[in-house]
């Protein structure tokens, strides 16, 4: 069965993401189009996964054989790339084969609207009526029409975007030193080659493609950035920088060598953007994400909207200019000056901009935003997500406790999951990941073991619930 998530459809290569699925998919968004009365042309491009290609040129087939111009990438792209390329061109549509930061075994496809934003549900819904109205009689033939199809690089808005967006005086004249790790994905030859370019020491570790990530996901977690925290530690970098696998979520290490979560990084960037750029328009965050970001907002006198989890809920605001930035604390992070989308190369190079204006390190800074805004530390934990805990989560949103830890629970808010926020500020979420078979726990707390506590009632939760889903059936 098709379903788009919150960031695509993504499927297993050869079970789910078919070759027959993909010409299916692309059927329906072609008729989609012209339903909707779209006649510009389609933008194509993918990452660096196996087959990515393949399937980025088999979508330009039936695209063209239905009439619309396709332009196809010279090259793998990162995901921020072709959303701004989409918004330069004026195109009705980009297309982006990626599973972003998913296993080496599955691929996928993004949808990008006319504005630079991701696709949200009332075209991912329309696409999914049309998949399944054409399933039954989907004859599976289309007859290309190569003068519909280019090619073009699709590369220089977003260059430009990057080159403009960054005080990159301020970064020479502080003369850091940047170690950068793509993660062998999309973010290669665009992330190193920006510093060099602007005369910022920097050294690239996994720059090459590699359609296997090494070996694991190409996400941005602790385990997965060993080799750039040994990369800062030899060459003495003031910072780490890592993407994933299509470039739209960021890593950030500090010059000791430590991994800075997402929320903080996100925390430090939006007040950064506030204090030093003056920066117009609310903060958008989702339900899982720092609540570092409400407190930056109410000293700012700034709007804070809170969204359920998926960065399609919030472009529309960052094109009418209601959100000035945005972010979810899987490190992505869009500012509306630059792209309203995640861009994890982009966030990535504002960081090392605040270290050079601030003239502090990492550490540092996160001592001084905590002491203007109070500690909040947060964790995230991931579970396999079975049948069993599906059942046992759809229980546990019939009858959530009163009371976590100890604290009573002063909000519940069961739109995306299961949320609890506590009187003394912390909080859990417990909810399936929308994108693989995970069961994800997010927590924030005051204090690390008021955090590791947390988590545990957060997962007996989850077990009891489990096991009373066991009894019923038995």
């Amino acid at each position: 069965m098709i379903r788009f998530g919150t960031s695509g459809w993504r499927g297993v290569v050869g079970q789910d993401f078919t070759f027959r699925n993909v010409r299916l998919v692309m059927d329906a968004v072609a008729r989609v189009l012209r339903h909707r009365g779209e006649r510009g042309e389609v933008v194509v491009s993918y990452d660096t996964r196996l087959l990515s290609e393949k399937f980025a040129r088999e979508a330009t087939s039936v695209l063209t054989h239905h009439g619309l111009n396709a332009v196809l990438s010279e090259r793998d792209l990162p995901s921020p790339c072709v959303a701004a390329a989409v918004r330069a061109r004026g195109a009705s549509l980009g297309v982006m084969f990626t599973a972003s930061h998913n296993p080496p075994e599955y691929n996928g496809v993004k949808l990008f609207t006319r504005d630079g934003t991701v696709a949200g549900r009332d075209l991912t819904d329309e696409i999914e009526q049309a998949v399944t109205a054409l399933t039954p009689s989907h004859e599976d033939f289309y007859v290309p029409q190569r003068p519909l199809l280019s090619r073009a690089p699709l590369t220089e808005e977003y260059l430009r975007s990057l080159q403009e967006g960054i005080d990159w005086e301020a970064i020479r004249r502080r003369g850091l030193v940047v170690a950068v790790d793509p993660l062998w994905g999309t973010a290669r030859e665009f992330l190193d080659r920006i510093l060099l370019a602007n005369q910022v020491a920097t050294h690239v570790i996994h720059g090459t493609k590699d359609p296997y990530f090494g070996g694991y996901s190409p996400e941005c977690t602790p385990q997965n950035l060993a080799g750039l925290r040994e990369l800062v530690r030899q060459k003495r970098a003031s910072l780490g920088l890592a993407t994933d696998g299509d470039g739209d979520r960021f890593g950030i290490i500090d010059d000791a060598c430590r991994v800075v979560t997402p929320n903080l990084a996100i925390a430090l960037v939006m007040e950064y953007l506030l204090r030093h750029r003056r920066l117009a328009g609310g903060l958008g965050r989702t339900v899982a994400t720092t609540r570092l970001v409400d407190r930056i907002g109410r000293a700012f006198d700034r709007e804070v909207v809170e969204t359920g989890v998926g960065f399609y809920h919030f472009g529309p605001d960052l094109v009418s200019g209601r959100l000035g930035v945005a972010a979810e604390e899987s490190a992505g992070l869009g500012v509306a000056t630059h792209l309203p989308e995640r861009d994890g190369l982009y966030a990535a190079l504002v960081v090392v901009e605040m270290v050079a204006v601030e003239g502090r390190p990492l550490d540092e800074l996160v001592r001084n935003l905590f002491a203007r805004y109070g500690a909040l530390l947060s964790r995230r934990v991931q579970l396999p997500l079975h049948d069993r805990t599906r059942a046992a989560l759809a229980r546990l949103s019939r009858r959530a406790p009163q009371e976590l830890g100890g604290q009573p629970v002063v909000r519940e808010d069961l739109r995306d999951g299961v949320l609890l926020e506590l009187r003394d500020g912390s909080w859990v979420l417990i909810r399936p990941a929308a994108t693989e078979p995970r069961l994800r726990i997010y927590a924030e707390a005051p204090t690390i073991g008021r955090l590791h506590a947390l988590v545990r009632e957060a997962r007996t939760l989850v077990r009891r619930a489990e096991e009373e889903v066991e009894d019923v059936r038995d």
